[in-house]
């Protein structure tokens, strides 16, 4: 019943941000001269998400605010923080500018105040692979964490990484990063935001994980050795113990993590016997 009440609701106001949409549709009709369709594609929170159409071919990717929509307030002693509309565009805009040159996110294409429109990324998530190929989980992993630490170097940090916010190419040689909708809290500095990128991306994908999969983990870990700096390695992690419930639960990847994040066991949580 809460489901449905929250696809009634989420249906509702998109709705009544009809006319919006409308408008953006011939906004973007004037962009690329020529008539387009939005085709809802999700949410993400108080945004929705489009595809723009040029008849059957996809030539771009637009989140819209939507005043309408609602969202839980975060607890306040997370690590990320929820962004206004105007900051949340304006750090997708910023983070998408610079990853792109780098081969990173896609491009970004147009904006207006309370919209963005991006380059469409043909390929498939990391997430959809993993239910396809669960066997291929800690692959996938590393894989990302590659990506993440490659974003890493060019001093941008994610704030909310997960195996459904990169997306992989046909050939499976290019990763790139979506949706940079959080920000860092602001008592993180660079470093643990880093940390949190990495450990984040473990917490969100935990829960896909098949019975044992938690004793296959060395690669990944030794992945993380040669990606993360000293200073990442030696960083503060009592701030983001609030958002990595998970991960604390599981003794053996907190060892394993332990060696790389050498304040991390000093929050490492025992359940049961």
């Amino acid at each position: 019943m809460r489901s449905l009440s929250r696809f009634i609701k989420r249906e509702y106001a998109e709705l009544r941000n009809g006319h919006r949409r409308r408008d953006l549709q011939s906004q973007l009709g004037r962009y690329f001269d020529r008539p387009v369709v939005l085709q809802r594609a999700g949410s993400r929170g108080r945004d929705s998400i489009f595809l723009v159409l040029d008849k059957a071919i996809v030539v771009g990717a637009l989140r819209l605010c939507n005043p309408y929509l609602r969202r839980k307030a975060l607890q306040t002693d997370m690590p990320f923080i929820t962004l206004s509309d105007q900051l949340r565009l304006q750090r997708e805009w910023d983070c998408y500018a610079r990853g792109a040159k780098s081969n990173l996110t896609p491009s970004p294409l147009w904006r207006d105040h309370d919209a963005l429109m991006c380059e469409f990324l043909p390929g498939t998530r990391l997430s959809t692979l993993l239910a396809r190929e669960p066997e291929r989980f800690w692959a996938l992993m590393c894989r990302a964490s590659k990506t993440l630490a490659t974003l890493h170097d060019l001093g941008i940090t994610h704030m909310d990484a997960s195996l459904a916010n990169m997306i992989l190419d046909e050939d499976e040689t290019v990763c790139r990063l979506i949706d940079f909708e959080y920000g860092p809290a602001d008592n993180l500095d660079i470093d643990q935001q880093k940390a949190y990128d990495h450990l984040r991306l473990l917490e969100s994908s935990i829960k896909f994980m098949r019975p044992g999969d938690e004793l296959r983990a060395a690669c990944w870990f030794d992945e993380l050795e040669q990606l993360v700096s000293n200073e990442v390695r030696q960083t503060d992690i009592h701030p983001l113990v609030p958002a990595i419930d998970r991960l604390l639960k599981s003794p053996r990847l907190c060892d394993g993590l332990g060696t790389i994040f050498h304040r991390l066991r000093m929050h490492h949580r025992q359940y049961g016997p």
